[in-house]
């Protein structure tokens, strides 16, 4: 959109909806949210809230409400938090082309900003409410803060600004972004509610374009730009990531009716789980429930043909194992977690694994790495994005000297997995290539990934080497 200032100034709640129209409607993320975050099971008819109803029973004084059992089963929050834990769980590496004053200090502000939590929060949101962001902005440096001595280590004493960041959720606000023809990003608007001094709430929207933050907000009354302020950044200092659905949508349908099962098994059991005592007749000397070698006295009676009447003492049981219902939640949780791609990893199924080696865990694991493999694109264009947005306020606002350091610098992301590694068949593996010469140890050095610093480490090994030379003069390194 062009001269969006102007078209703010003119008509800014026009504007804003414009920017609005394509965006997901909040309606939508706030039943999503409900039924993740607040466990409402009402926003489907499938679902146990509108299945599973409450119930009145008796009469006058003895007439109650019977409340429905409802069984809600957090399927969808641990697809999710799996699925975040293949993917980012295990902080990525970023490997840059060079190492210069630049590289370092992303590499010193990626850790004070502590962006590798931020990301898991991201992808979190991503796959639970689909859509996050992270936003980025200019604020001016504490005496004494962590960021001065992190510049201080870096000989730096005139900057006055450091950039930080914030996870947009979707329960504290709605947001917006704007794309062009070409799928390009243009603008991005973050709306949210705050009360002033006087207790009333007030409406605000920030409307960020690559130069500007636009602050709307309807404090005099009328929803109008109040302030127009430049970020700090060469770009749209806003990383928003997205999903069309719920990482669980596949298997919602599996979800709702393994709840009303599990539900309806529960009101069962509360019915017939327990064995009634029904006795017939008339009992003398009841024994006391906690009696042991317990015996009923029921006595025989003439009825009045001269027959005589027995009386019994039985319990009421369910003969009816429900067999059925049990297979139908075992056949559900299967679909769920394979549909899903997602491993059970209760206690009870590790404990009988034993010990494995690394590329059996691999194999086992191999559905939800295939899925965390899928979503590596998108994840690496989301880190690229974050160190643009990074360079781009160094440049322009914190650090404007680095500029040309930035002209040629550039990231690998290297994934990692949280899947254990066996050390020693490593160590092992990696022994024998270096011996037949077919890696090199800065190589094996560098797949170990013990260090931060491969060249520091291969230094200490040679000269660890040639100590061990000079001790024993046959050593061949």
């Amino acid at each position: 959109m062009e001269n969006l200032g102007q078209e703010l100034q003119r008509d800014a709640q026009k504007t804003i909806d414009l920017l609005k129209e394509n965006a997901k409607k909040p309606a939508d993320i706030e039943k999503i949210i409900k039924e993740y975050s607040k466990i409402d099971r009402t926003i489907r008819m499938s679902q146990i809230g509108n299945i599973q109803k409450n119930k009145t029973v008796g009469k006058g004084d003895k007439k109650k409400i019977v409340e429905g059992v409802r069984i809600p089963v957090q399927f969808q929050k641990k697809i999710v938090e799996t699925s975040v834990a293949f993917e980012v769980g295990e902080p990525s590496t970023l490997i840059p082309n060079v190492k210069n004053n630049l590289s370092e200090l992303i590499s010193k502000l990626w850790k004070t900003n502590r962006l590798d939590s931020k990301i898991q929060k991201l992808k979190t949101l991503q796959k639970s409410q689909t859509q996050g962001a992270i936003q980025f902005y200019m604020k001016e440096i504490e005496a004494g803060s962590l960021t001065q001595r992190v510049l201080a280590f870096f000989g730096i004493k005139d900057q006055k600004l450091e950039i930080k960041s914030n996870i947009l959720d979707n329960s504290k606000g709605t947001m917006a972004p704007y794309f062009d023809a070409f799928g390009d990003m243009t603008a991005f608007v973050w709306s949210f509610t705050l009360k002033n001094s006087d207790a009333r709430e007030i409406k605000h929207s920030w409307v960020y374009d690559e130069v500007n933050v636009y602050k709307c907000s309807d404090a005099s009354g009328s929803f109008v730009l109040d302030a127009t302020e430049k970020h700090g950044f060469s770009k749209i200092p806003i990383v928003y990531m997205s999903q069309d659905n719920p990482e669980s949508f596949d298997v919602q349908a599996m979800i709702d009716r393994y709840e009303v099962a599990m539900s309806k098994l529960g009101a069962s059991n509360d019915y017939s789980g327990h064995p009634l005592l029904i006795i017939e007749g008339k009992v003398e000397n009841a024994p006391d429930k906690d009696e042991d070698g317990k015996a009923f006295i029921i006595p025989v009676t003439i009825d009045d043909n001269d027959k005589p009447v027995k009386g019994d003492v039985r319990f009421l049981t369910n003969d009816n194992a429900p067999e059925s219902v049990a297979l139908e939640l075992e056949k559900l949780e299967d679909l769920i977690w394979a549909i899903s791609s997602t491993p059970n990893l209760s206690l009870n199924n590790l404990k009988d694994l034993g010990a494995l080696s690394g590329i059996a865990i691999k194999l086992l694991f191999l559905e939800p790495i295939l899925k965390a493999k899928l979503n590596e694109g998108d994840n690496r264009t989301m880190y690229e994005r974050i160190i643009n947005v990074l360079i781009s306020g160094i440049v322009t606002t914190t650090n404007v000297k680095l500029g040309k350091e930035s002209e040629s610098l550039f990231y690998e992301i290297q994934f990692n997995s949280i899947l254990p590694d066996d050390l020693k068949e490593t160590v092992e593996t990696l022994a024998s290539g270096v011996e037949a010469g077919i890696i090199s140890k800065e190589t094996a050095v560098g797949i170990l990934d013990m260090t931060e610093d491969g060249e520091v480490e291969m230094e200490m090994i040679k000269k660890g080497l040639e100590a061990k030379a000079v001790k024993d003069p046959e050593v061949v390194d």
